[in-house]
């Protein structure tokens, strides 16, 4: 037992290496471009004599802001390759999701957003602590950015007979028809410099996988985009 657990481990942290090989390309444009706009802010600063305090501060305001940006990245990238010891439990959805609204509550974008969410109690999943809230995070927290922090998340869990059915609707501008096919593609995103990383979804994507099950971007046909997480369901109490 402790032998498949072990292989299914490696399987799992293969494949996310793997996945995190394909990255590469991406990673070199997204992190050159920071470090490019610091070496030129730095030779610039180096280059004049007597610089005034107003531009050496708004030049140690680029470099921070680029190294932030920077720094971001290599952290998501760590979240996504990293080993991960917990082995899967037994996890009640309804514990995950509220966790992960309550993280939301208590972000900048998330405070003042409308959350409605729909359980399904005593419906369990097998799932590493902490993952799945954190599948869950991203969605909502793409949510609430996707608004401005001005709007409504509906959340609802669905219990079917073998499988969990997560749903998570905003009231946002949806998602551009042209978009949908790479909203779960790493470094994606339609946010401004800074404002994202582009992993968060990308990231959600692996660990729904890894998890046995599938996650879906659409859009309502009455507005705001959808997600929809689908996952085995295990029968029984946590």
């Amino acid at each position: 037992m402790k032998q498949d657990a072990a292989h299914g481990a490696t399987h799992a942290q293969t494949q996310r290496l793997a996945s995190l090989g394909f990255m590469l390309a991406s990673v070199c444009h997204e992190v050159s471009n920071p470090l490019s706009a610091i070496y030129s802010m730095v030779q610039i600063l180096q280059s004049k004599r007597g610089v005034t305090p107003e531009t050496l501060e708004k030049g140690l305001a680029s470099i921070a802001s680029n190294i932030a940006r920077v720094l971001a990245i290599t952290r998501k990238l760590g979240d996504f390759s990293r080993v991960r010891g917990d082995a899967p439990i037994p996890v009640p959805i309804d514990s995950v999701v509220e966790a992960a609204l309550s993280l939301l509550r208590h972000s900048a974008c998330g405070a003042t957003v409308d959350v409605q969410y729909r359980s399904a109690p005593g419906t369990v999943v097998l799932a590493p602590p902490g993952e799945l809230e954190q599948v869950v995070f991203n969605i909502v927290l793409n949510a609430a950015q996707a608004m401005s922090g001005a709007g409504k998340i509906e959340v609802a869990a669905a219990a079917g007979d073998s499988n969990v059915v997560l749903s998570v609707r905003d009231s946002g501008p949806g998602i551009a028809a042209e978009h949908l096919p790479q909203v779960f593609d790493p470094f994606f995103t339609t946010k401004q410099p800074g404002e994202g990383t582009g992993l968060g979804l990308a990231i959600g994507y692996e660990i729904a996988h890894e998890l046995g099950g599938t996650i879906r971007a659409s859009n309502h046909p009455d507005g705001g985009a959808c997600f929809e997480v689908v996952l085995p369901r295990r029968q029984g109490n946590a």
